[in-house]
């Protein structure tokens, strides 16, 4: 949960380089730019993946940017919250602790997987739940 947002960032970066870098690099090879000038089709491929990367993760993190919420405890109980959660869209992954925040991730079709994970940690009179912006708006608590 701790650098959730810098994690997902550098995963999501991560990603879109290598999958666009590996279609274009296919795409060139299938176009015949390899055999002209190999060394200028692989550095136009890198810079390329590099731009196009670091441009879509950031737009993927504005558009979901996150946000903690406080609900407190009296207003609703731990089912309730968990029933509100799964009608977004989320299930939750069963930890190994009981003392540590509980996760919930995705499913779509109801919420987008590059949404990602809420969190909620309890507290003695709140819940705090962290994720996405827009999920979180239509609560509703």
């Amino acid at each position: 949960m701790k650098n959730y947002t810098l994690q997902r960032f550098v995963k999501l970066n991560l990603y879109f380089f290598g999958m666009y870098g590996l279609l274009t690099a296919a795409w060139y090879g299938l176009s015949g730019r390899f055999g002209e000038d190999a060394g200028t089709a692989i550095q136009e491929i890198l810079s390329n993946a590099a731009i196009f990367s670091l441009m879509f993760t950031t737009a993927l993190l504005v558009w979901y940017r996150r946000t903690e919420l406080r609900i407190p405890v009296k207003t609703i109980s731990q089912s309730g919250l968990e029933d509100k959660l799964e009608t977004l869209g989320y299930e939750r992954i069963p930890a190994p602790n009981k003392g540590a925040a509980q996760v919930y991730k995705p499913r779509p079709p109801k919420a987008p997987v590059l949404a990602g994970k809420i969190f909620v940690l309890k507290s003695t009179k709140f819940y705090h739940v962290r994720g996405p912006l827009r999920k979180l708006e239509s609560l509703e608590v």
